[in-house]
């Protein structure tokens, strides 16, 4: 089997249970403990419970890997059970004393909300960060990807300011590693990344998460709750881009990214991208236990019958694609185009409904006798191919696409 160590924090494996009601006290991190993560991470205390996930547009899509989108739903709110530092504390050292020790065990420090509401908010934080050292957590995260960061309760944050300032303030007074996860939404992530590494973050967290107002047509009946955290499997591009172009900028800091984490394809993705670990946050609220242990053990699958042997060679591995030289760019375009144009349309599978022509914006596509026939017209771009809906028009583009590589031996 592929070894999933992750190395570097001395992990069995790079997934990481994200703060979330499934991490909200020590039942629940020892419950999601059963996946047997890598790390995961205790929830903030003392911002309320409760409430549920709104998973679109087909509920049972994250029991499959498939599609889906996710926001915070109208569910009942109760009060945290935890209600202080020493309370939080207990449930520290309960999880250290029952979870699996190869498990490590983060521990957010603060919330954002703090920070609008006023306050004397740092001299909490500080306080939070020295006794959960005290308590035994094996790290420290500062939680920053709440949507909406840029502009909150009215006030404006110049927010890559704000994450150099608190992770120098709570590097400054432990000796734990401080994980510090960061949005996408409302600043640049790139920079926010970069002030984070300056200011001493032994890794940092790109997350998607948004404020949005998605609705059902129906609105009275629809579930979401108008700006809450808006995610899912469309995010996943969206944070391997952030976390691809960090690395192409010459950025080494260790990553713990998230975002769209249904299946074990985005996380591959994730990683392959040039994260070193991947956040499981909505999966496990809204998917539960059996969730996780699939991604698991599907990722390991996946790396044994690709031929990734360790985590070091599957990470990163995709940068290859997004760093590929112009030289490289030209030659798989070309490829492509021309795999296109040689295609003709099957007579036996065409079922003459003329989307193909439809599309084609070169006059390269005649309907004669309710069968599709190209012309030398066609140029390649392929619109019709993506349309035709029996396969009538098909082209080998994957070998075109990946021949390039291959022959550089990539």
């Amino acid at each position: 089997m592929a070894d999933l160590t992750v190395k570097q924090f001395n992990m069995i494996n790079p997934f990481v249970v994200a703060s979330s009601p499934a991490t909200q006290g020590a039942e629940n991190v020892l419950k999601s403990a059963r996946i047997r993560p890598g790390a995961i991470v205790l929830r903030n205390f003392g911002h309320g419970a409760g409430g549920g996930s709104y998973i679109g547009g087909d509920p049972n899509a994250i029991y499959q890997g498939r599609p889906a989108v996710h926001s915070h739903a109208v569910g009942t709110p109760i009060d945290d059970g935890i209600a202080s530092l020493e309370q939080y504390c207990e449930h520290v050292l309960r999880i250290k004393k029952q979870m699996d020790s190869d498990i490590k065990l983060w521990v957010s420090v603060g919330h954002y909300n703090d920070i609008p509401q006023g306050g004397d908010w740092q001299a909490q934080w500080v306080r939070q960060a020295r006794e959960l050292t005290l308590a035994g957590a094996d790290a420290l995260e500062l939680h920053f990807n709440t949507p909406g960061v840029a502009a909150l309760g009215g006030r404006n944050f110049d927010y890559e300011q704000l994450v150099y300032h608190c992770t120098k303030m709570i590097r400054g007074v432990t000796h734990l590693p401080v994980m510090v996860k960061l949005a996408v939404e409302g600043c640049d992530p790139i920079r926010a990344i970069e002030r984070a590494t300056d200011a001493g973050a032994s890794a940092v967290g790109p997350t998607a998460r948004w404020k949005a107002f998605t609705f059902d047509l129906n609105w009275r009946e629809t579930q979401a709750r108008p700006g809450g955290g808006y995610g899912g499997t469309q995010a996943t591009p969206i944070v391997c881009q952030v976390i691809a172009e960090a690395r192409r900028l010459g950025i080494a800091t260790p990553m713990f990214a998230g975002g769209g984490v249904f299946g074990y394809e985005n996380a591959a993705r994730i990683l392959m991208a040039g994260s070193q670990m991947v956040q499981l946050g909505a999966v496990m609220c809204s998917g539960g236990v059996g969730m996780g242990q699939r991604i698991i053990a599907d990722l390991n699958r996946f790396m044994d019958e690709n031929g990734y042997a360790d985590m070091d060679a599957l990470c990163g591995d995709a940068l290859k694609l997004y760093n590929m030289s112009a030289e490289i760019t030209r030659e798989r375009t070309e490829n492509v185009g021309r795999a296109y144009r040689q295609a003709q349309p099957d007579p036996e599978k065409c079922i003459g409904c003329g989307r193909c022509a439809d599309v084609c914006w070169h006059g390269a596509l005649d309907m004669q006798d309710k069968k599709a026939h190209k012309t030398d017209a066609c140029i390649g771009c392929g619109y019709c191919f993506q349309v035709c809906p029996t396969g009538a028009l098909c082209a080998d583009v994957k070998t075109a696409l990946a021949e390039p590589f291959v022959k550089r031996g990539l």
